[in-house]
C-alpha cells in the first residue's frame, strides 16, 4: 500500500508529465484553448439578458383609467410595444399561437373596483413560450412592473398580484 506522500509525489509527477506533454504539442493548446474562447466570444454577443420589442396583446375588460396606466405602466419602457386590443382572452391566445403577438395580459371586469374596495384582484398574463429564455425574461419583467405598481400605488388599499401566468 502506498503511504500518502508517495502518492502525492506520483499524483504531481504525473501533472508536470502532461504539462510538458502539451506544451510541446501546438496543435493540442490551439485545440484546447481556441473552441472555448470562441464559444465565449460568440455567445457574449448572441445571447443577451434583455428583451426589447416583444409585442403585447391586451384585453381590456375593465376600460378604466387604471387599467390604461398598466398597459402604459407594461409598453412604456423598450421591454414591450403595444401589438393590439383584442375582444376576448380567446382572440388574444389564437393570435399569440399565430405569433402576431408575443405577450398577452388580461385585465378583469372588475379590476378598479376590487383596487379600490381594498381586494386583491389578479391580471392575467399569457407568453409564447417557442423562446423559453425570452418568456422567462418577459414573466420577470411583468411581475416586477406589478410590484412596482403595487408599491407605488400603496395608498389606494387593494393590491395587484399576477395571476395565471400563461405559456402557449
Amino acid at each position: 500500500m502506498l503511504r500518502p506522500a508517495r502518492l502525492t509525489q506520483r499524483i504531481r509527477a504525473l501533472i508536470g508529465k502532461e504539462f510538458n506533454h502539451i506544451r510541446r504539442d501546438r496543435r493540442l493548446v490551439i485545440s484546447l484553448i481556441g473552441p472555448p474562447v470562441l464559444q465565449l466570444t460568440l455567445f457574449g454577443f448572441a445571447l443577451s439578458a434583455t428583451v426589447s420589442n416583444l409585442r403585447l396583446g391586451v384585453v381590456d375588460e375593465s376600460r378604466t383609467p387604471e387599467s390604461r396606466e398598466l398597459v402604459a405602466t407594461l409598453t412604456e419602457s423598450r421591454s414591450f410595444r403595444l401589438g393590439g386590443y383584442y375582444a376576448t382572452a380567446e382572440q388574444l391566445g389564437r393570435a399569440i399561437s399565430q405569433a402576431r403577438v408575443d405577450a398577452g395580459v388580461v385585465i378583469p371586469y372588475r379590476y378598479t373596483r376590487d383596487i379600490q374596495r381594498g381586494s386583491s384582484t389578479t391580471v392575467q398574463f399569457l407568453l409564447n413560450a417557442t423562446n423559453a429564455n425570452t418568456a422567462t425574461i418577459g414573466q420577470a419583467y411583468v411581475e416586477g412592473v406589478i410590484q412596482t405598481s403595487t408599491i407605488r400605488g400603496s395608498s389606494t388599499p387593494g393590491s395587484l398580484r399576477p395571476g395565471s401566468l400563461g405559456c402557449f
